[in-house]
């Protein structure tokens, strides 16, 4: 749903904090060259695709999962300044292929850019569509590409052993329990401190199979480090593939552990090390060798394409799309000195093409310069956009990894005028849970970029929408209003800020200089 026509909004908050969310304005498109609300001139589309990124499809009940580490970030952690926001566990994550199946169908009903009214050419999504690198969220991911019965659980088939389940043994007050306490329990914190629903039922509608539809566009899916790398940071090696597939899940910090020391296995920059502290208390799961990790290109293989960089004719434009995952360890990005010198020949091969790059991790994300010896050195991102600005026909870089929407210009020294635009979108694993429509044209003698941001499909109030059962587009609707409520997110302002993001950044035209020349005729 276009928020050119309504927006989704946080309503009042409750005692504790808590907000459901209600329909608000709609955002007009700015043209961001003289602040008008809507293009006056005539433009000439040149390509249409639809961005969506970081689905985060996720094996919730896998045991390689840290969901402890999480609570280091939490309002009340002594160390939550050094740590910061950690990421690892979400009350929302057992709803991802629900929340990936009702943006699909919210996609396929889009039939032509909003502003050129040419038809949709593709559907680019940029990385960390799966969560842990596992095969069996691949497997998931897939079908919700091409269509089919999706049936994501794990472990037991006729029992979760996610961290919310409502089990005595396993309680931990934490985590939200959608079923509420065992007998004799005291409710958990998320319900108790921070005002979350009980949801009874939800846990195993979440496991149940579904039908969905596929995407109706052709698509290309970039590699993100969560689709590579356990839990988006560490190698998989031996150990750690035995780990996933086995049935003995880490379920916090050893007695004597630094918290800062083992924040340090989510870290930004390589080395990074997969490490199980002896003394760290464990649960027993079921084991899955469905679980495994994904093997060296067994990625692109499973979704058909040809590499994990490549390509791509769109419209009047050319893509290409880079694989900017450092495979040493880390979370932030990079390119290796092979493919920088294959996007340098790609550059030099056609300068007469306007021409888009489309990546997981966004320049300023691109700091992981880690490379054990004898390996290729790593190209960050200053590097690449200094590159990128020697090509008149580079126009755009289109990115994921920070789950929220910003953009950025780019110039050439000296020069005030933005050489290109590099531009992020929202998370589906995060509020706000949207997507772009991005729309390239030309107008006169400049070059456009035109933003606009949709909304899934899924009801605003999930309470009405619980009378017709637990639904996909029902379970959709409960994790947006989750994702908005983290509560982490409620004790960092600022941070709340970004994902919010500033109407500047999502229904907008950004222009540039037409630099191939306006006369020239397209083909």
């Amino acid at each position: 749903m276009s928020t050119v026509d309504r927006t989704v909004q946080r309503g009042d908050e409750n005692h504790l904090g808590w907000c459901d969310l209600v329909e608000g304005p709609g955002e007009p498109t700015i043209d961001a060259l003289d602040g008008a609300s809507e293009l006056d001139a005539a433009v000439e589309p040149l390509a249409v695709l639809v961005h969506l990124t970081d689905l985060h499809i996720c094996d919730a009940e896998s045991p390689a999962r840290v969901e402890y580490l999480d609570r280091l970030g939490d309002p009340d952690s002594p160390v939550r300044e050094e740590v910061g926001h950690v990421g690892s566990y979400r009350p929302q994550e057992i709803l991802t292929v629900q929340v990936a199946d009702t943006m699909v169908r919210t996609v396929n009903g889009i039939e032509c850019g909003p502003i050129t009214g040419a038809p949709v050419d593709m559907v680019l999504l940029t990385g960390d569509v799966t969560d842990n690198a596992q095969a069996n969220e691949l497997s998931w991911y897939r079908v919700l590409l091409d269509g089919g019965t999706v049936a994501a659980r794990s472990g037991d088939a006729a029992r979760s052993s996610w961290v919310g389940v409502s089990d005595a043994a396993t309680w931990d007050e934490r985590y939200w329990h959608p079923d509420g306490p065992p007998d004799g329990v005291a409710p958990d914190r998320p319900t108790e401190i921070e005002g979350y629903p009980r949801c009874p039922g939800l846990i195993e509608a979440a496991r149940a199979d579904f039908d969905t539809p596929g995407l109706s566009y052709p698509w290309i899916s970039v590699h993100g480090n969560h689709d590579g790398l356990l839990q988006g940071t560490l190698p998989a090696d031996a150990k750690a593939r035995s780990y996933v597939v086995g049935s003995s899940r880490v379920v916090g910090l050893a007695p004597d552990a630094d918290p800062l020391v083992a924040s340090s296995s989510n870290a930004m920059v390589g080395p990074v090390e997969f490490d199980i502290d002896p003394a760290a208390p464990t649960q027993e799961v079921p084991a899955d060798e469905r679980r495994r990790f994904v093997q060296q290109g067994e990625h692109s293989r499973v979704l058909g394409m040809p590499g994990t960089y490549g390509v791509r004719e769109l419209g009047a434009l050319r893509l290409i799309y880079l694989d900017t995952v450092n495979p040493h360890g880390g979370w932030q990005g990079s390119l290796d000195a092979e493919q920088f010198e294959w996007l340098q020949d790609r550059l030099s091969e056609s300068t007469d093409t306007y021409t888009v790059i489309a990546s997981h991790h966004p320049s300023p994300t691109m700091v992981n310069d880690y490379a054990p010896d004898g390996a290729m050195r790593r190209i960050l991102g200053d590097e690449v956009i200094g590159e990128l600005l020697e090509h008149d026909q580079v126009i755009a870089w289109i990115a994921g990894h920070v789950h929220f929407h910003a953009a950025l210009a780019h110039h050439r020294p000296g020069d005030d005028a933005p050489h290109l635009w590099e531009i992020t979108t929202s998370a589906l694993i995060d509020w706000p849970q949207q997507g772009r429509v991005v729309e390239f044209l030309r107008s006169g003698d400049r070059v456009g970029i035109a933003s606009t941001v949709i909304d899934h499909e899924a009801p605003l109030d999930w309470r009405s929408a619980l009378t017709c059962g637990w639904t996909p587009q029902t379970m959709a609707a409960l994790s947006r209003v989750l994702a908005a409520n983290d509560y982490q997110l409620r004790a960092d302002p600022d941070f709340r800020a970004l994902r919010d993001a500033n109407p500047q950044v999502r229904n907008r035209v950004w222009w540039l200089a037409d630099r191939l020349g306006h006369n020239r005729t397209l083909t």
